[in-house]
């Protein structure tokens, strides 16, 4: 691991590459700067594996540093984890938002650094293991062809969506809302009722094109409610976290979701139509503990909209009831 920190602190400067040290990991650059740390990750060859930020810094704080790093090329995806001693909501929606993994408060336990750059270590590997395991598929999947299974059950990242994050990186956020004691969030998931055969008909670039279609309605439609994040799961589940519960609040909302779908006319390079229904679980509070972990709340989010799906399948079952054309 190839580790960078950039703190206008000297102490912690001098601290962090003894204690990274201490956990196995001794190739740490530091900058007081952000400017400075800006023109070396944009010379640096190798890049940087992993970035530690500080949020208060003069001239440019952490979140606009995190901001500028997501747009250079080679960083959209390189685990950026703050450390600082901000604790308040206001900054770590913020952090997040600027494309954040990781969220760190002063003062840290030195084992628990070492644990986050762990973290980050196997999160590198995963995305790896992804990437391969898409790359595998590059052509259209005919009807006769078997699914990726273990692409259809990835997570995957959304490109060029504001709110859409990382799906370890929701989960830190979860874990930072709970330490901090904050309890403002709900969350909840949307379900592609059809994903999977959508998935079993398209190239991967169609897929990851359809679900951008999806999480940008998502995302116009939440960032109108105030502040929210979301990831895609795998397996046809988006999950959201936001301030509100529009979606649990408003009769329409679901209604409102789903004609902005229908808006977008998404169709198969074959033109065909690519008809996308959603199903939006209850929402839950995120209250993460030592029983209940961030990726148990996430599967009983992700539970719920399936509940929502089975049973409006079930009620277009009934034969009192009909499919509109």
């Amino acid at each position: 691991m190839k580790i960078l920190a950039v703190d206008d602190d000297v102490f912690i400067l001098e601290l962090l590459p003894v204690v990274l040290a201490n956990s196995g990991y001794h190739d740490v650059s530091v900058r007081a700067s952000p400017i400075r740390a800006l023109s070396l990750l944009e010379r640096e060859e190798p890049k940087f594996d992993c970035l530690f930020l500080d949020i208060a810094m003069p001239g440019m704080d952490g979140i606009e540093l995190c901001r500028r790093i997501r747009a250079l090329p080679g960083y959209k995806e390189t685990p950026i984890i703050m450390l600082t001693v901000m604790s308040d909501i206001s900054h770590i929606d913020r952090a997040f938002e600027a494309g954040a993994t990781d969220y760190v408060t002063k003062p840290f336990d030195v084992t628990e650094i070492g644990a986050r750059v762990h973290i980050a270590e196997k999160l590198i590997a995963s995305q790896y293991g992804v990437k391969e395991r898409q790359a595998a598929k590059t052509s259209p999947v005919s009807k006769s062809e078997p699914v990726v299974a273990t692409a259809f059950l990835d997570p995957q990242r959304i490109e060029d969506v504001e709110g859409a994050v990382e799906y370890e990186a929701l989960s830190n956020y979860l874990g930072q809302l709970s330490r901090a004691g904050l309890d403002s969030s709900n969350i909840f998931a949307i379900k592609i009722d059809q994903a999977e055969e959508i998935h079993s008909k398209t190239s991967p670039l169609e897929y990851s094109f359809a679900l951008s279609e999806v999480a940008d309605v998502i995302a116009e439609i939440l960032r109108e409610k105030g502040f929210f994040l979301m990831t895609y799961a795998g397996s046809g589940h988006f999950l959201c976290v936001s301030h509100s519960n529009y979606f649990d609040s408003d009769p329409d909302a679901v209604l409102t979701l789903q004609y902005a779908i229908d808006e977008r006319e998404l169709a198969y390079d074959n033109g065909s139509p690519m008809d996308i229904n959603v199903s939006v679980g209850k929402s839950l509070k995120p209250r993460v503990s030592a029983s209940k972990g961030t990726h148990r709340i996430f599967r009983v989010a992700i539970a719920r909209s399936e509940d929502t799906y089975n049973a409006k399948q079930g009620l277009l079952s009934r034969p009192n009831i009909r499919r509109v054309p």
